[in-house]
């Protein structure tokens, strides 16, 4: 766990007995203990308190045995009380203990002290939470963004690799995010993870498991936990959830990382999931104007991942990644426009002022005669160019292309091009100029557009 600098430069005082255990537990919840944890340890020392939420709190701690310093998590006394808080602790360590990899912070024991208190003990993380990074500041900057976006891409990782092990986080927020002074970042706080049955294709050891006491049909259903300011729709109005609403809350963290703030300004709680279960969002760069220019494509990505309809949404973790790697790889300045099937993108002898970039889908280019025979010129799928001459000359266009299916084509202005090039070496630049310059005028393939 992450605690602040004050904290990191005291020595910490390790004593024994410091938390409280339960006074007593009702017959279900020590039957619940006694299932999970029949013996006690008494190796080891706690110490200073680092965070305290509702629930419980976490503390610096020494492990006697293997001479370890770590952090523990353990239940105020008051919690006892009630045992959906005893079971989603324990449910917690079981869960984020089978999860072991780079980007989650490795859980070393569950146990159970003298007193009767629980605990369990992880890997102790020093740095401080991304909300605290974000700093509610919007990424001016492009340097900024993209040391965002590349703590967005680990981010993702660690939630893609929880969904391959059929575990949905369900509290994705940068509050939950710790970044470490040497590029480490952990997703913390499993504590409302949900499992997904297993498919029969998938090994047993390759998906993760509870050992549990089941709860009762009437603790199950309805439940809505996590944070309003981040959630889907569906997990605001307590739906059954899939790997979609971990999408969602992935693209709020975009979105904040984008803004400085989640997608719902609300006053509290209550009004946040109000507005988490309308799903409603103002375009980030609707919402911070003229004063941050966002690439577009990014805004897409972003707004694409908000999709108030979870059918609209990336339908993966592993999708969402592959769009953000890709615009860091270059493009990132292009819109990406969607043309349903029987649309038309360019019509002969309009002027044109962009060029377009199949990524997806099937276009007819054709032209017709004085008698309005239409002759087809070609045909153009994924990876295909038409209307670059628009970008160098103004000249009017040549032909017609009209969308066979449903497309989606990356748009190539003159603007993007001209600041493509300010980011390119000064030789370089110039040598595209010059080319561009000469080929101004000319026809491709098939008939310039």
């Amino acid at each position: 766990m992450a605690h602040d600098d004050d904290h990191a430069s005291q020595p910490a005082t390790y004593q024994r007995g410091t938390v409280k255990g339960p006074r007593t537990l009702d017959p279900r919840t020590r039957g619940l203990v006694d299932a999970v944890l029949p013996a006690t340890m008494d190796r080891l020392l706690l110490g200073d308190e680092l965070a305290a939420g509702g629930v419980g709190s976490v503390r610096v701690a020494f492990d006697t045995a293997l001479q370890r310093h770590m952090v523990a998590k353990v239940l105020h006394e008051e919690s006892y009380e009630y045992y959906l808080l005893v079971h989603g602790f324990i449910r917690e360590a079981q869960v984020t203990g089978q999860l072991e990899h780079p980007n989650i912070a490795p859980i070393y024991e569950l146990g159970r002290d003298p007193d009767g208190g629980l605990f369990f003990t992880m890997k102790r993380i020093e740095g401080r939470s991304l909300y605290a990074a974000i700093g509610s500041k919007p990424a001016h900057e492009p340097e900024r963004l993209h040391r965002r976006l590349v703590v967005f891409l680990k981010v993702c990782d660690a939630v893609a690799f929880a969904h391959s092990r059929g575990v949905l986080h369900c509290d994705i927020k940068s509050g939950n995010i710790i970044l470490c002074p040497y590029g480490q970042v952990y997703v913390m706080d499993w504590g409302n993870a949900k499992l997904l049955p297993r498919p029969p294709d998938v090994p047993p050891d390759r998906w993760i498991r509870e050992d549990l006491p089941p709860l009762r049909p009437d603790e199950r259903v309805g439940i809505v936990s996590g944070t309003p300011e981040y959630m889907s729709p569906e997990q605001a109005t307590g739906r059954v959830l899939d790997e979609r609403a971990d999408v969602f809350s992935l693209g709020a963290l975009l979105y904040e990382l984008l803004t400085g703030r989640p997608p719902y300004d609300a006053d509290d709680s209550e009004q946040a999931l109000r507005l988490a279960e309308k799903g409603l969002v103002v375009a980030p760069d609707v919402l911070v104007g003229g004063a941050v220019s966002f690439p577009p494509e990014l805004v897409r990505i972003c707004m694409k991942a908000l999709a108030r309809d979870r059918g609209q949404r990336y339908p993966s973790v592993d999708a969402l990644q592959a769009d953000i790697q890709a615009l860091l790889q270059g493009g990132g300045g292009f819109e990406v426009r969607s043309f349903p099937a029987g649309t038309a993108v360019i019509r002969v002898g309009e002027e044109g002022a962009a060029a377009y970039i199949v990524r997806s889908g099937t276009l007819e280019v054709f032209k017709r005669s004085v008698d309005d025979v239409r002759t087809v010129l070609r045909h153009l799928g994924p990876g295909d160019v038409f209307g670059e001459t628009a970008i160098f000359a103004d000249t009017p266009r040549t032909a017609s292309v009209v969308a066979i299916t449903d497309c989606e084509l990356i748009v190539v202005t003159r603007v993007v091009i001209e600041r493509e090039l300010a980011t390119m070496q000064p030789w370089l630049a110039a040598f595209v100029r010059t080319l561009a310059s000469r080929f101004g005028g000319q026809s491709g393939p098939g008939g310039a557009l």
